[in-house]
């Protein structure tokens, strides 16, 4: 039996109804980006999620790049950014026209390690970009009053809320993940009113909040459109099973995968590390065509620590070296992992995972 790596063809597959409904309604409702549908997904998602404001924008690239103009970050500025990171904190740190500041991460989970980015700040850092910030990251923000960016993806919990004060996460609400819209889609979280007013303000090219066609800002077109919203509102009630099926096949994973002596969990499918279920093994290239040849999809989550990228070399402050982000470009695997997995299938990739560390 074959196991792909997000199954959205099965996932999406029962909500073919849905989809219809909800292109129905829109097609019907005279609201088409930016309307109700968009301003009631903020609520609920900022109610669920224990932040003050939700701002919804087109994808999570988008979101990063209006937070990072929303804190005032520009020419000159920097950012420090984790050295195995998705390409889109570059981008979205470049686009904000400031330098990024390749720090090393943290193996257990890829976020930004906190003695060396504190080694890593200068007089010019602006922010620091990061997955999943402990507490010593938060209280290196508290200390130099350094605005926090996280790149979030939904938990095992119901609420996730801010751990401080100066965090603003940005939530991927791309298809693979366990709340997926039918397009590209993300959205920012904060407890500030005034940065809420300026991400939603630069969303819409700068825009006045209330007058039409009144711009304050050089902004962006980074806007949800309705039907999108209308899809994840109709997701939203089930969200608390979908994370429940999530953390059960999860903690499946970590129950076979856990005692092999050759196989190291990142993640759990529980933070923004992957779209997956996420482990380390020096023997990555051979266990990946050894499940490929059993009919399982894996992916490399991010195959190039950044600072070997020579696009990101022209523009970014690579200092010495990056042993930890090496060592996951070299060695992370995605499995599968989503609601609708069955745990058959779930038993067959560890199975598989099992057989290889046994006959090497």
């Amino acid at each position: 039996m074959s196991v792909p790596l997000h199954g959205t063809a099965q996932r999406y597959a029962p909500l073919a109804d849905d989809i219809v409904e909800a292109v129905e309604e829109i097609a019907g409702s005279d609201e088409f980006i930016l309307k109700s549908r968009v301003a009631a997904l903020e609520t609920e998602l900022a109610s669920r999620l224990g932040a003050a404001h939700a701002v919804a924008c087109a994808n999570t690239t988008g979101g990063l790049l209006l937070a990072l103009r929303a804190l005032g970050i520009g020419p000159g500025d920097e950012v420090l950014v984790p050295a195995w990171a998705e390409w889109s904190a570059i981008s979205a740190v470049v686009s904000a026209e400031a330098r990024p500041v390749l720090v090393d991460v943290e193996e257990d989970d890829g976020a930004l390690d906190a003695p060396l980015a504190e080694a890593a700040l200068s007089p010019a850092t602006r922010a620091m970009l990061t997955i999943a910030p402990g507490k010593p990251l938060l209280d290196l923000a508290d200390r130099h009053e350094i605005p926090v960016i996280e790149l979030l993806g939904i938990r095992g919990e119901v609420r996730v809320s801010p751990a401080a004060d100066k965090v603003t996460r940005v939530l991927a609400l791309r298809p693979e993940g366990v709340l997926g819209g039918i397009g590209d889609a993300a959205v920012i979280l904060t407890d500030d009113s005034h940065m809420s007013d300026l991400c939603r303000t630069l969303r819409n090219h700068g825009q006045d909040l209330q007058t039409r066609f009144l711009y304050h800002h050089i902004g962006y077109n980074s806007r949800m459109d309705e039907l999108c919203a209308a899809f994840l509102l109709r997701r939203l009630p089930e969200l608390d099973l979908l994370l429940k099926e999530q953390a059960s096949l999860a903690g499946s994973y970590v129950d076979r995968l856990g005692p092999l002596e050759d196989v190291r969990i990142v993640s759990d499918g529980r933070t923004a590390a992957a779209d997956g279920f996420l482990i380390r093994t020096a023997q990555r290239d051979g266990l990946q065509r050894h499940l490929s040849a059993r009919s399982v999809e894996t992916a490399h989550p991010r195959p190039l620590a950044l600072h070997r990228d020579q696009a990101v070399r022209r523009l970014a402050v690579v200092t010495g070296e990056y042993p930890a982000a090496e060592r996951l470009a070299d060695e992370a695997l995605v499995l599968p992992l989503y609601p609708g997995l069955s745990k058959e299938s779930v038993d067959q990739v560890a199975d598989a995972v099992a057989e290889f560390g046994a006959v090497r």
